[in-house]
Formats: structure tokens, sequence, C-alpha cells
């Protein structure tokens, strides 16, 4: 009978991992095709592969625990939130340096915040961002009317993106059947290093959801929303620049009921409304963020957006509540720290 764990990385961690890392080997892909000849219909096509990037990684960053946490590959990844504006500070730097742009090998042994997602996003929609100037090229323009740095920010987030793609191999590998933390997290022993019972899987992985909401909640929504209307502020969402961000929060919410769908829990019947009810607010959640289309500037400059984003936050929060106060006690876990304490 299979367990819990197995459940988990069979029915969603593995296919996640693998989708996120194939998701960026495309991205890198495209990018090294396009550079060298960039143009507006080339540009249309590398904004969707860096989309399904985003929806990929919303899909997989709620798991934070075991190789997403090691070796510094969640910030390798996404070093978000960055109120300081670290990222775009060292990017700029990077581009306008006398060093050569590193390629994705040499990125991997610099800092976190210029390897990752929000500096890859900087890169390409930025105001004059090579998305940009892409779009803009007709089909018989030549390559030197390209701005003179073009050529530099385009390998730069080549290199990123195959940085990405990297990372996404070692994670690809640390939860296959035969890496190391796949196996124990699916078949729990009682001399394993990592889970000794299946409990402790269970105890993972009821943390990994509450954790996860939270960060959708606290994170990545509240700040946008402010303490009201007029103080919404569309900039603190996570890859407003690219307009992803509510696509990014369907993804991410979608993945967390997958994954919980996935793990097959059992409830007493007098339990059975737990996982009605989780289920019923997940999808209310799915459903609200794809509803909206429109970016998230315009969100929130809209009444009518902000209530649903409002909405959006309840039931986030209603969801999270139930994980916590219902579902953890049904199986026996007692919910301690977090990966977001101390942030």
């Amino acid at each position: 009978m299979p367990t819990l764990g197995s459940n988990l990385v069979q029915g969603y961690i593995q296919p996640s991992m693998q989708h996120f890392q194939q998701a960026a080997h495309k991205l890198n892909q495209g990018l090294q095709a396009w550079c060298p000849k960039p143009s507006a219909v080339g540009a249309e096509t590398i904004h969707d592969e860096f989309a399904e990037v985003v929806r990929a990684w919303a899909r997989i960053e709620f798991l934070r625990f075991g190789p997403l946490v090691a070796a510094t590959r969640f910030e390798r990844i996404y070093f978000w939130p960055d109120p300081r504006g670290i990222t775009l500070r060292q990017v700029q730097g990077l581009l306008a340096g006398a060093e050569p742009i590193p390629n994705a090998e040499a990125l991997a042994s610099h800092s976190v915040a210029v390897q990752g997602l929000p500096a890859l996003e900087y890169v390409l929609y930025r105001q004059d961002g090579i998305l940009a100037i892409g779009a803009q090229l007709t089909p018989d323009q030549a390559p030197q009317t390209l701005p003179a740095d073009f050529d530099g920010a385009c390998a730069y987030a080549t290199a990123v993106s195959g940085n990405l793609a990297s990372v996404g191999a070692e994670l690809v590998q640390a939860w296959s059947e035969e890496g190391p933390y796949g196996k124990q997290f699916s078949n729990p022993t009682a001399d394993s290093p990592l889970y000794r019972s299946p409990q402790e899987v269970a105890a993972e992985a009821i943390k990994a959801l509450s954790t996860g909401l939270q960060f959708a909640h606290d994170i990545k929504l509240m700040p946008v929303l402010g303490k009201g209307f007029q103080q919404a502020k569309a900039t603190r969402a996570p890859f407003w620049r690219s307009g992803l961000s509510t696509e990014a929060m369907a993804s991410s919410i979608e993945g967390l009921l997958q994954f919980y769908q996935a793990g097959g829990y059992i409830y007493k019947d007098d339990e059975a409304w737990i996982d009605k009810n989780l289920r019923g607010e997940l999808e209310r959640g799915v459903d609200n963020f794809k509803s909206l289309r429109q970016p998230m500037q315009q969100l929130t400059q809209d009444e009518d957006g902000y209530r649903q984003l409002t909405l959006a936050a309840l039931l986030l929060e209603n969801a999270k509540s139930i994980v916590d106060q219902h579902m953890a006690p049904a199986f026996g876990v007692r919910l301690g720290f977090n990966a977001l304490d101390g942030d």
C-alpha cells in the first residue's frame, strides 16, 4: 500500500519539479536562439516561456523543506521579497560593470540576488528591457539598430535562465526515486536521519500547506492591499513587472490544492467535513485568481478588483485556519516554527 510520502512524491512533487526544470530549460534554449536574431514574434514567445517558468515555480515554491532549502536553492531561484531593492542594484551593477557577463555556470557563484526569477524578470521587463526593445523590431531592421547594452542584457538573461534550469535539475535529482531525499520521504524508517515515521512525513507535508498559505496571504497579498483601497500598491506584488501576479498566485493555490489531493488523506467519518471544506476554500481561491484577467496595477486601482483581491485574502486565511486548527490535529500533527518565522 503506498505511503503518504510516496503519494506526494509520485503524485505531485516529482512531476512538478520536472515541469519547472523543463520550463526553465525551454526558456534558456529560446533565449539562446532569440538573442542573436531578436524579433517581435520571438519576443512574444520568450514572454510565454517566461510565464510558464513563473507558473511552474509557483507550483513548487511552497515545498520549502529538504532540497528546496538546501544549498540556498530557494533564494537562488526566488530572492523575494526584496524591500531594499538589492536585486535591482546588483543587476544594474553587473550589467554596467567592466567584467564580462558571466555564463550560467559562473553565475552560480555570484550573489543569490542576481541568479533567479526576480533578476530575470527585471532585465526582461524593465523600462527599455530586452522584450520591450524586441517587441518594437520590424522584420527588416538590422541588428546594429539595437541599443549598445542589448547584447549584454540578453546574455545575462540567458545565463539566469540556464542557472534556473541547473537548479531545477538538482531538484529533480534530489526528489527522484534514486535521490536520497525522495527515497526517505517516501519510505520513512526508524533509523532514517530525515524521516523516522509516517507521522513525521505528515507533519512536514501539513506544515508545507500551512506555510504556503501563510506566504500567499501575508507576504504576497496583504502588502498589496495595504490598509484600504486608497493605500493599495501593485508594485508590492510578485511578478508585477511582467503582469503575471495573478497568474502566479492562481498557480500557487492550484499547486497547494493538488499537493493536498495527491496525499490521499483518509479522515475519520466525523472529520470528513475537513476534507470537503479545505478543498472548497482552495478551489474558490484558484477560481478567484483565475477570474482576475487584468494586471495587478489595474486591479488595485479599481474598487471591484480590490474587492476581489480582498476576497482572495479571506479565502487563503480560511484555508490556513482549516489546516492549522482542524487538519493538523486530525492527523496528530503539532505545527511549530515554519520557514517564514523570523522573516
